[in-house]
């Protein structure tokens, strides 16, 4: 009878620890945190405003600072991983002094400078808005709006093909590259996708759905490096459990690698609008229930 309580009793300690992470937040809670980043922060749908309400909706705690800079670690990785080849090509282009590498090196150094100076400038305001669900349900709300406007120019641009041709990678300009820069520094506002406000950005400039989609996506490194970066500085605020940590990388870096390949291969023959009717049901009803 003492071996079998001493048994119960390890079981019950251990699925205790199961279900405890860092701040409340369980291995299970970490695991769906992990597939929402990974999921959403490359569909156009929003990660940042879904780690904000998926957890208040469900009531579960805040997952704090270290898991969130930790998931956008695996999404950073997942993301590298899929580009390798690109990200290695111009690498080697850029020292080998290759003109056309040289060129987008250049073009995504455009692109990230809104995001920089947009997140120097007003990284207090944007500080506050990551702990307010309501409003990321109504900027959830608006990226429905930018999708469909994306769409609605790329649809105007390939009536006028005859004339104007789309642009490619090798075809993206400094202006076009500075606009999708833009679009990229607005959605550091959680509820806006930044996915979505990048590739419907280039559609409305002329860019192809898939080198729209890559342009954005190569864009997203440096954006998600510098995002770690900051906040390494304050990881030490909010101690995170080793299977909390473990649960949640792992989901997310799976999850993201399922969702760069994924909408790349759904932007070669299908439209963004699926995606816009989902943010304006979830932002309205995710409102309505906060």
């Amino acid at each position: 009878m003492r071996k079998s309580h001493r048994t119960g009793t390890t079981l019950h300690r251990r699925w205790r620890y199961f279900r405890a992470g860092a701040l409340g937040l369980s291995i299970f809670q970490a695991l769906i945190l992990g597939a929402v980043q990974g999921l959403t922060e490359f569909i156009p749908i929003s990660s940042s405003g879904h780690l904000v309400i998926v957890p208040e909706v469900l009531g579960w705690p805040s997952p704090g600072l270290s898991f969130d800079v930790l998931l956008h670690v695996a999404s950073l990785i997942a993301l590298v991983a899929y580009f390798y080849r690109d990200l290695m090509g111009v690498a080697r282009g850029v020292l080998g002094r290759d003109r056309d590498s040289r060129r987008l090196l250049a073009l995504l150094v455009i692109g990230m400078l809104p995001a920089v100076l947009a997140g120097v400038a007003l990284a207090d305001y944007f500080e506050g808005t990551f702990t307010d669900a309501p409003s990321a349900a109504i900027q959830l709300v608006i990226t429905a709006p930018i999708l469909v406007a994306g769409e609605q120019a790329l649809s105007w641009h390939q009536r006028r093909a005859a004339l104007r041709p789309l642009k490619n990678m090798a075809e993206i300009s400094p202006f076009d590259a500075g606009l999708i820069g833009i679009a990229q520094a607005i959605s550091i506002l959680p509820g806006i996708s930044r996915s979505g406000a990048t590739i419907s950005t280039g559609l409305a400039v002329r860019i192809t759905r898939d080198d729209s989609a890559r342009f954005g996506f190569l864009l997203a490194v440096p954006a998600l490096l510098g995002a770690a970066l900051v906040q390494v500085p304050d990881l030490g605020q909010t101690p995170l459990g080793v299977g909390a940590a473990v649960a949640g990388f792992s989901a997310s870096l799976l999850s993201s690698y399922v969702a760069i390949a994924g909408l790349i291969r759904y932007l070669r023959s299908r439209t963004l609008y699926p995606f816009a009717i989902y943010c304006l049901v979830a932002g309205v009803i995710f409102f309505l229930i906060l």
